[in-house]
């Protein structure tokens, strides 16, 4: 059997869904979850595979799995079978299968570990996988049964090139041939899949499954699988630069309540508690204080350490385990600085060169541990002498090279502007907060030329008010298989609505990879509005007139003045998104953190849910 494009997904690690997914006779069933049999593999050790080295996340994305399973959908332990590390053989893993099917219920299978091309075929490495092919299980195999779900967190294609700082899970058998020598195969394999794992926080872990877990987790409302593969698409192409591609088949609906945290143990008021509903990159920067809410009884709990995905916190009366509990305080260390990795195939000369030119820059962190992620990486051409940045999945920031020789101190001072704009943009990341933000806000993207059409919406889910019904009813189509994408010269339009029950103030400001910040003008005189209650509104329309590699929008509400953004920025003259380049964008990034803070003074930001909603569109403009 050969996969065709329908059947595979290539991402940043691989979730793939059965085309055939829990069906009788023609008809799709959206089985509740509790309903499912799940068989969860996780193998950090091949001891027969000595070309590569050992993994060290995939108990950890087994554990992640298997919270979110029983702890957001509500699905028993002894509905759980979990196979780890020398357990997990081929033959164990088909006895498991077969006990399963033979239950009659439908299957999840979660796969952590190494992955390769073996006979042209997709193929998960078990336990005792070798250099010959023993030991493991091609795709095409699961996908045989019926009833059947596949989560993976692997990788069939090497590593790309340049990008040594990701941990690939992909390992090479001898015998391997190249994707290229049939049509099907290289369908599948043409594009950059990712299968990483990184060091988030003090916890090994693959990002694919860390990503999707915050926002199965945290996301309610309609369709939140799907949405949840897009947003995790999203975050990852524009974390690491890389091309995250999603095809599959019918997504089942998935039910139950939505989580931030969950207490698993208490002693006194003293918590432990699981957060696998936050964010991996926003757990890697939140702050102790920090606070959240349980969603039963509106009990405060404060933390005050967090490590990986557990936390410890404080409550303000006694919680008991399995308590949910809900985001209520975002603080952020004020001190936030922008990690910077070397590229290991800088001389050493030029690499020591590099660390002096920026050792005065206080915002500008040079990272050499293998255990912590650079937001971005210095490169340098081999054919201008030219130094630039790189994604950590290794493509190369477009416009961030010049075509002649210079030296690194020159080098980083031309890159500085680069820097301090990377810097606003990972701020404005750590502010989108649409799944637990409390004000009624929906936005929508349209394209509105060459061709009329909804692209995109993006709505809360806990605002005390009900999201309209025709929003339920009029959703776009989720864009599962590519980036979404508008040529140069289209124009879109972003839309509002606030269904809230007080007026807000709404702020846009777009990140281009080609560009840097941009502040978008709502108005003709101001750069953001005032937005009554119950109103809608066309926010901004916008007609691309250049190729973008990376645009994100956000669009920001709060029920706080913009008062700091003013003293950043001239009112607007025209309709047109206004560069604000380099130290200028950061002073307005950071001035626009301070208004939505409810402490504009201290060491932290403190960002209250119920006070504002940042919500993010990423696209590609070609």
């Amino acid at each position: 059997m050969h996969l065709g494009r329908r059947f595979f997904l290539q991402s940043a690690a691989a979730l793939l869904l059965a085309q055939a997914f829990w069906q009788e006779g023609s008809r799709a069933i959206a089985a509740p979850l509790p309903t499912v049999r799940a068989l969860l593999i996780g193998i950090n050790h091949y001891p027969h595979l000595g070309m590569v080295p050992p993994l060290a996340g995939c108990l950890t994305d087994v554990e992640l799995v298997k919270m979110l399973l029983m702890e957001r959908f509500g699905l028993d332990r002894d509905r759980l079978t979990i196979l780890t590390e020398a357990a997990a053989t081929l033959p164990r893993v088909r006895e498991e299968l077969a006990e399963l099917q033979g239950l009659g219920d439908p299957i999840l299978v979660y796969f952590s570990g190494y992955g390769t091309l073996w006979q042209q075929q997709p193929t998960l490495l078990l336990a005792n996988a070798d250099s010959s092919g023993a030991d493991s299980l091609a795709l095409a195999e699961l996908l045989n049964l019926k009833s059947l779900q596949v989560w993976l967190d692997t990788r069939f294609t090497s590593a790309p090139p340049r990008a040594s700082h990701l941990r690939w899970r992909y390992a090479p058998l001898a015998a391997t041939v190249s994707p290229q020598a049939h049509s099907e195969a290289k369908n599948l394999t043409a594009v950059n899949d990712l299968g990483a794992e990184v060091t988030l926080n003090g916890m090994t872990v693959g990002l694919f499954t860390a990503t999707l877990s915050h926002y199965l987790a945290a996301l309610a409302g309609d369709r939140p699988l799907d949405r949840s593969v897009m947003h995790t698409a999203d975050d990852l192409r524009t974390q690491l630069g890389s091309e995250v591609h999603l095809t599959m088949g019918n997504l089942p609906s998935m039910g139950g309540n939505s989580l931030d945290a969950v207490v698993q143990g208490s002693h006194d008021r003293t918590l432990n508690l699981w957060c696998g509903g936050f964010s991996p990159w926003l757990l890697a920067h939140l702050s102790p204080r920090s606070r959240l809410l349980s969603t039963d009884t509106s009990v405060m709990v404060e933390l005050s350490s967090i490590n990986g995905f557990m936390a410890q916190g404080t409550a303000a009366a006694p919680l008991q385990s399995g308590d949910r509990l809900y985001e209520k305080l975002r603080r952020l260390p004020r001190n936030l600085s922008l990690k910077v990795g070397l590229d290991p195939h800088l001389e050493k000369i030029e690499r020591v060169d590099v660390v002096n030119a920026l050792a005065n820059q206080g915002d500008v962190t040079v990272v050499n541990s293998p255990d912590d992620l650079p937001d971005v990486i210095i490169t340098k051409t081999s054919e201008a002498g030219s130094y630039g940045l790189q994604w950590p999945a290794g493509s190369l920031l477009q416009e961030s090279c010049t075509t002649t020789n210079e030296a690194a101190k020159a080098g980083m001072r031309r890159l500085n502007p680069w820097f301090a704009t990377l810097l606003a943009h990972k701020w404005l990341a750590l502010t989108v907060n649409t799944t637990s933000s409390h004000l009624g806000i929906s936005t929508t993207l349209e394209q509105l030329t060459p061709q009329p059409k909804l692209l995109s919406r993006q709505y809360t889910t806990r605002s005390p008010h009900p999201l309209p019904e025709v929003l339920r009813t009029k959703l776009p189509p989720v864009n599962l298989a590519a980036p979404l994408t508008l040529t140069k010269g289209d124009t879109c339009r972003w839309s509002i609505y606030n269904y809230g029950d007080e007026s807000l103030n709404v702020l846009a400001v777009a990140w281009d990879s080609r560009q840097g910040l941009l502040l978008l003008p709502l108005q003709p005189q101001s750069w953001h509005l005032e937005l009554a209650a119950g109103l809608s509104v066309p926010l901004y329309t916008w007609s691309l007139n250049h190729p973008s590699q990376w645009l994100q929008v956000f669009i920001i509400s709060s029920r706080r003045p913009f008062s700091h953004v003013n003293q950043h920025s001239s009112p607007p003259t025209n309709a047109q998104p206004l560069p604000v380049a380099g130290e200028n964008g950061l002073a307005l990034t950071q001035g626009l953190l301070s208004d939505l803070s409810t402490e504009p003074e201290g060491n932290d930001l403190s960002l209250d849910v119920a006070q504002w909603c940042s919500q993010c569109y990423t696209l590609r403009v070609v």
